[in-house]
């Protein structure tokens, strides 16, 4: 069973993830979408040893009734996004099991939660989430969930309009876990099968890169003869860049980074180059931990 846990808010990015996540789902024999709002309410929040008062005043119910219309109101569109997921199912003649999930909390304690209990192969988001783009792959949350959940991470940009993966693009440091990086990002996607391309990015042509990236293909026909597998050197000072050119060049559906606990953020770039990439990221972008850390 690929389950795929999709956390939302309601906004059009989270929205569109969700919808992306279930052209992803379809794709695998058997699949489980959970869809999960995180519902805060920041009154109750701030103080919640405080017992209630025995009797409230007038403005204390007007508080109450704003709260309880909030949580109707926020359950209404969890159920209509809900079933605009099952009609979608049944457009493309899904079998996909669709559940969805409203729990009071916070949300990045409440998704780390739920993905204990759900134990997903993947968690889709949206990469503005809450207000911007910056507080939700960087921020609070999402940092917590990548750091924190041994799970791959997939954010999807606004402006995305594609739901399949043919050509993923795998960002190499000549780091001695990637082999085992790959196998674990071809086992991920197999249900999609797609092509991979492993790229490494150089400031200059040098005989080492050159050496170490045969070793690498050599290495990944070996142990995945089957698969449809690149490897490639680029040439550039501005990663971002290079794999941006590269992205639109080849066409690529989705570019996969690894990352470190300790930091949080992709191993071949920095935390600057990895805000960088994904704000301005075409496609929908993949982390997942070193193999080793999981």
């Amino acid at each position: 069973m690929y389950k795929i846990l999709v956390p939302v808010d309601f906004t059009e990015d989270s929205v569109k993830a969700s919808h992306y996540a279930l052209a992803l789902a379809t794709a695998a024999p058997q699949a489980q979408l959970l869809l999960l709002h995180c519902y805060q309410d920041y009154l109750a929040d701030a103080d919640t040893d405080v017992p209630p008062p025995p009797e409230m005043t007038a403005s204390e119910e007007i508080a109450e009734r704003v709260i309880n219309r909030n949580v109707d109101e926020a359950q209404d569109e969890l159920e209509e996004l809900y079933q605009q997921l099952r009609a979608q199912a049944t457009t493309q003649n899904s079998h996909t099991r669709l559940e969805r999930a409203f729990i009071h909390g916070l949300p990045e304690d409440v998704i780390l939660d739920e993905a204990e209990r759900f134990k997903p192969d993947l968690v889709v988001m949206g990469t503005k989430g809450e207000s911007n783009i910056s507080r939700s792959f960087f921020g609070t949350v999402t940092t917590k969930v990548v750091q924190e959940l041994n799970i791959p991470v997939l954010t999807i940009p606004a402006s995305y309009q594609g739901t399949w993966i043919s050509k993923v693009a795998y960002a190499s440091n000549f780091d001695n876990k990637d082999t085992k990086a790959i196998s674990q990002l071809l086992q991920l996607l197999e249900p999609f099968r797609p092509e991979l391309h492993c790229v490494h990015i150089s400031k200059s042509e040098n005989k080492q890169d050159q050496q170490q990236l045969h070793a690498l293909q050599d290495k990944l026909t070996q142990t995945h003869p089957q698969a449809s597998i690149t490897c490639s050197l680029l040439e550039g000072d501005n990663v971002a860049k290079a794999l941006h050119e590269y992205i639109q060049d080849q066409q690529i559906d989705l570019l996969a980074l690894t990352t470190h606990k300790r930091s949080g953020f992709a191993s071949i770039l920095n935390p600057s180059l990895a805000q960088k990439l994904v704000l301005e990221s075409e496609v929908p972008l993949l982390v997942f931990h070193s193999p080793d850390e999981v």
